[in-house]
């Protein structure tokens, strides 16, 4: 006859190779048999640790009626309904078991983390402090006090938290894996690469310093080397979802969007409906032209989502707006719940507070807000605008918030007179940085865009604050005050979007196109075939866009096509091109894809390889139509919905005298037959083309300025007379 010990025994010996069916059996009899606290114990921890917590949290109710006395049991219990968010609960049978045990560390500690969990962390950080004080040497009582005042946003009280845990246990790897991710928070990058250097080798080697480590080379935009951390945590932990996340957007940075969607694939194969990992997903197939499936990928991980976290929200507006796969009206109401969630964290206008100099007749101080300072588009265009702004008119703050460090950088720095680095801290930590500065007027020019920062207007940190330039859409909020545009960008905007804000016409185009060098035009290779081509990101190769310049290569039998995209370093990406095509009926042979090229020279002599260059739909460029006019090359494009359809349309009629408009699908075949016929560009073709269009306001940054400076001013002298 097999006793209890006996059965125990071999529950445990089955626990501790794995085979926990037979231990839960095991465990089952003797609880039915006998009842012994260790085995409700055990059983417990069994259930948790196959994710049962349902069922573990209702073994621990039923069994600590027959144990109260039982400190562990309780305290296993209480742990258990942490993880399933049951903090209200744990609150009872904590303080029900401090009644039985007055002052007992454990028991406390257990109710501060409740009270954490319960968001009420000014009674969990002093409870917590008590504690520390009583037993310094605890570790877990650091760790919990550090995870509380991060909570609060006190992130110098986190950080000193985890040092001292740090102090109480240097081979622990948790407090330096934190103290590595708050200095980066704080924007103390430097020491947290000496605390890495500084870590014990065995410490260094630790899956959460590895992350935190890993975090820290995403912030700073080393993306090959986080790349590299990343992949092997992915293999050697697969089981942490965060691991495969932060893989797939080292990856999207580094160009690589089919490797970046199979890490994503994989992640959601261990983590089914992982909310993050499907956004991810979303945003990742909308970069290889899935845009409707990244849409439905993107809106049914959001369904349960209250409130919607800021990375989704932007990742919805971004795609739904950019291909019309989201009503202006939906989108609309998104950003308005959105914005009035910040602005409920702050504590209203924060311009108002500060004591303000009259105009007069000083400058207006004017701020631009952009993750773009660097050799970004959004940088590009903007320098030559900062160049020529008049400074007896405006005096420009740099208002920075992106990663990106390059030359491109240093030159937007030294156009501004003065700059503000917000990169680190809260949205209404940095808001209040803004306020103080001053400023008139502020321009945020990325819209929902990543780091944008776009949460700091919620706070109103200046009077009048502006919408421009890097994002395609309106934003909708009521802390933006005016949506900076031309006649021809905002042509076809539906009546929400029109009504979103007040637009703010630039006359002679929104944009400037001002490069610093052209590269001197080649005569053409007139041993080739005539060819259309595009510069365009592979994410905007649509299913549209394919059957336009399918139509076109079919009406035109002797020419070629012609593609270049950042993303085709990824020799993958260039073969699931190259398929989209061959299936749309474009034979093989009659698409080129060059590969990327590093430097500007090198990149826009690629402009030599095309006749005529052809604009994608519904989402526009921008940035290479500009490129292929001042290179000669004529651009077709066909205006679309929104400000998003009209990118090119600006560019054509105020660069070009609206050439190369078309109003239809078979208007645009048309033009680029009537273009093909009259065979390959000349070089004195290509030059009179960039002649006329360095002559055109598209290429007078100085005229851009002058007409910025004007909307400004008129701006805060309405906003002065109202005051």
């Amino acid at each position: 006859m097999v006793t209890a010990k006996g059965l125990r025994d071999a529950a445990w010996e089955a626990h501790g190779r794995g085979d926990l069916t037979t231990a839960e059996r095991l465990y089952r009899q003797l609880l039915d048999a006998s009842v012994d606290v260790q085995d409700a114990v055990n059983l417990g921890a069994l259930l948790r640790s196959q994710g049962r917590i349902r069922e573990a949290s209702e073994h621990y109710h039923r069994w600590l009626g027959h144990f109260p006395q039982d400190l562990g049991l309780r305290l296993n219990g209480v742990n258990c309904l942490h993880e399933g968010g049951d903090h209200a609960t744990a609150r009872q049978w904590l303080e029900e078991g401090l009644r039985r045990f007055p002052g007992h560390p454990q028991l406390l500690q257990g109710l501060a983390k409740t009270l954490i969990g319960l968001e009420e962390r000014p009674q969990a950080r002093a409870l917590l402090e008590q504690l520390c004080q009583h037993s310094p040497l605890e570790l877990g009582l650091w760790l919990d006090l550090g995870i509380c005042c991060h909570g609060e946003g006190d992130r110098a009280a986190a950080l000193a938290a985890f040092e001292q845990g740090l102090k109480v246990n240097p081979l622990d790897p948790r407090p330096p894996a934190n103290c590595i991710t708050l200095l980066k928070e704080l924007g103390q990058l430097e020491q947290a690469h000496a605390l890495v250097d500084g870590l014990a080798p065995g410490v260094r080697k630790h899956r959460e310093v590895r992350a935190a480590l890993a975090g820290l080379l995403l912030t700073e935009a080393k993306m090959e080397a986080a790349a590299e951390e990343l992949g092997a945590l992915c293999e050697e932990h697969p089981e942490v979802p965060l691991h495969w996340l932060n893989l797939a957007a080292s990856l999207r940075c580094l160009k690589n969007p089919v490797a970046c969607t199979r890490a994503l694939k994989r992640g959601l194969a261990l983590h089914p409906n992982h909310a993050d990992l499907e956004q991810a997903l979303g945003q990742s197939l909308a970069e290889m032209g899935r845009q409707e499936a990244a849409m439905g990928l993107l809106l049914r991980s959001v369904e349960a989502e209250t409130p919607l976290p800021d990375s989704h929200l932007f990742n919805l507006q971004f795609l739904g707006a950019g291909y019309g796969l989201l009503s202006s009206e939906r989108r609309q109401a998104m950003a308005r719940e959105w914005e009035a969630r910040k602005r409920a964290e702050g504590v209203g206008p924060l311009w108002a507070d500060v004591l303000r100099e009259a105009i007069g007749n000083r400058p207006l101080r004017v701020g631009y807000l952009s993750a773009d300072f660097c050799n970004h588009p959004v940088g590009r265009f903007l320098l030559p605008v900062l160049h020529r702004h008049n400074r007896a008119a405006v005096e420009v703050w740099g208002l920075s918030c992106g990663p990106h460090e390059d030359t491109m950088k240093q030159h937007l720095q030294q156009a501004c007179d003065h700059w503000l680095d917000l990169r680190f801290g809260s949205d209404l930590e940095m808001a209040r940085l803004v306020a103080d500065a001053g400023l008139d007027v502020l321009v945020e020019l990325g819209g929902f865009t990543a780091n944008s920062r776009l949460a700091v207007l919620a706070h109103r940190p200046a009077p009048i604050q502006l919408s421009y330039l890097g994002f395609y859409a309106p934003t909708y909020l009521e802390t933006v005050d005016g949506w900076l545009g031309d006649q021809a960008l905002f042509q076809t905007l539906n009546a929400c979007d029109r009504d979103a804000h007040q637009l703010l016409m630039v006359n002679g185009g929104y944009m400037a196109f001002v490069p610093e060098k052209l590269p001197t035009l080649s005569a053409p290779d007139i041993r080739r075939r005539f060819r259309f081509g595009s510069f365009n990101h592979s994410r905007k190769l649509t299913n549209a866009t394919i059957q336009l310049w399918t139509a076109v290569l079919q009406a035109v039998p002797e020419a070629d096509l012609v593609l270049k995209s950042i993303s085709f370093v990824e020799p993958a990406e260039q073969d699931r091109v190259a398929g989209l095509f061959e299936a749309a009926g474009l034979e093989g042979g009659r698409l080129v894809m060059l590969p990327w090229v590093e430097g500007w020279d090198n990149h826009m002599s690629c402009y030599d390889a095309m006749d005529v260059a052809l604009d994608p739909l519904p989402y526009g460029g921008a940035t290479t139509s500009c490129e292929a006019l001042v290179m000669g090359v004529p651009l077709i494009s066909l205006a679309g919905a929104g400000m998003v359809g009209c990118l090119s349309a600006s560019v054509l009629t105020y660069g070009a005298g609206g050439m190369g408009l078309a109003n239809s699908q078979d208007a645009y075949v048309e033009q680029a037959k009537s273009l093909a016929q009259a065979g390959p560009r000349s070089l004195d073709q290509r030059q009179e083309l960039r002649s006329a269009v360095l002559r055109s306001p598209l290429a007078d940054a100085g005229r851009l300025s002058r007409e910025l400076e004007n909307l400004y001013a008129g701006l805060a002298t309405a906003k002065a007379r109202l005051r």
